[in-house]
């Protein structure tokens, strides 16, 4: 028995990342119990405006968009930075360079269709994690085509496809199709996280995410017994020795 999650998450989030490394705590920690897992990384863009380089810090972009002194907003990344390298993670947001993120969400989903079902350590999941790696820590530039391209390269994919993936529009119909999903669950921020019939929002504790895990787990397990229960009769019925 397999439990779908979908993640909604944005390159651009810092806690995205943090949310992406609980729940990889978290399946570590299931696949001891037998419980597996599939998970489909989906699109949500933050601000899917075209962004402007104009060489402003992102202490101060940050400062402007949710109204805060310069003093609050760093106050709000140094939160973040320390959870990210708890996490596992690059930090610098002095690198950060400020793009648009549709295109690395179609990479994404371009990964996402190499994936077997079941595979939690598939192409989709190692482009999400590099992406995020590289925007947050190491200065990537996401409105460069090559700069995807080669960390593509770097990652061990097919960087001429997803060259190509660049230079069309492929997979831009399933990442708008994500974002419209997202609009109707109602999701207005990542991650979020959608377990069973289950919606987790924010970057929660590896703890959490578990439980909700194993819930919609025991959930399936029952409903599976419960269908078989149904097909059992004491009706009378022959076999290979004669009949009640």
């Amino acid at each position: 028995m397999v439990i779908d999650i979908s993640v909604w998450s944005d390159i651009a989030c810092p806690w995205c990342f943090v949310g992406k490394q609980r729940l990889a705590v978290a399946v570590d920690q299931l696949k001891a119990e037998g419980i597996e897992v599939d998970i489909r990384w989906r699109a949500f863009e933050l601000d899917p405006r075209p962004k402007e380089k104009d060489g402003a810090p992102y202490v101060e972009r940050l400062a402007k968009k949710y109204g805060r002194s310069i003093a609050q907003a760093q106050e709000m990344l140094d939160t973040m930075a320390a959870a990210i390298q708890t996490a596992g993670g690059p930090c610098d947001f002095s690198r950060v360079q400020i793009a648009n993120t549709f295109n690395a969400h179609r990479l994404i989903q371009w990964a996402g269709a190499t994936d077997r079902a079941g595979e939690t350590d598939g192409a989709q999941h190692r482009l999400t994690d590099g992406l995020m790696r590289g925007y947050l820590g190491e200065g990537l530039d996401l409105s460069s085509a090559q700069a995807m391209v080669d960390l593509v390269d770097s990652l061990g994919l097919d960087a001429p496809r997803a060259a190509g993936v660049l230079s069309s529009d492929d997979f831009a119909d399933a990442v708008r199709q994500d974002e419209q999903l997202a609009q109707q669950y109602g999701i207005s921020g990542v991650p979020f996280f959608v377990i069973g019939r289950y919606g987790v929002s924010g970057a929660q504790e590896s703890s959490t995410l578990m439980q909700a895990i194993r819930d919609v787990h025991r959930e399936a397990a029952e409903q599976e017994a419960n269908k078989s229960r149904s097909l059992v009769s004491d009706a009378p019925a022959c076999d290979v020795d004669g009949c009640d």
